[in-house]
């Protein structure tokens, strides 16, 4: 996945088109998650959306310009998406330049206190990672599965803030 640059965060990077997928409800209640429910749902928050051929992994574009890995995760069968119980998103920044560790990880922990949705961290190669992971356990609503993934993509935005200042 390429990473985003943290002093350009939103600047937009364009991919494909989007391909077709089931239509959005948003009173529709998901006991899991499917392929086509998710394409529907990032569709109805105006990103596009990249399938990669002979993967689960899915690449995102929010409207925003963030770009993001997705992958329905807790599935009955990985390799084809069936039954999930969860969705992952994941963003990678680049580290900036001129930030100590202790910069970092100050801005980083600020991050996940003031914000609630994702987790940022430094993954075990040290690159810049926020993750949001959402479960379909007890069913959740389309509504809200399009509103936290919005929720995501516009706090994601924030981390380059935290880290740099």
């Amino acid at each position: 996945m390429k990473k985003i640059s943290l002093a350009i965060a939103a600047m937009v990077l364009g991919l494909g088109t989007m391909a077709s997928a089931q239509s959005y409800d948003g009173n529709r209640q998901l006991d899991h998650f499917t392929r086509s429910a998710f394409l529907a749902t990032l569709g109805e928050i105006g990103a596009t959306y990249e399938e990669i051929e002979g993967a689960p992994n899915i690449r995102i574009e929010f409207d925003n310009g963030l770009v993001a890995d997705g992958l329905l995760m807790a599935c009955e069968d990985q390799d084809t998406s069936t039954n999930c119980l969860g969705t992952s998103i994941l963003v990678s920044f680049e580290r900036p330049e001129g930030i100590t560790d202790a910069q970092l990880a100050d801005g980083i922990n600020e991050y996940n206190y003031r914000q609630n949705f994702g987790r940022a961290y430094i993954d075990p190669d040290g690159e810049i990672n926020l993750r949001m992971y959402m479960i379909a356990d007890g069913r959740i609503t389309m509504a809200n599965y399009r509103n936290q993934l919005a929720l995501f993509s516009a706090s994601a935005l924030k981390l380059p803030d935290y880290v740099l200042q």
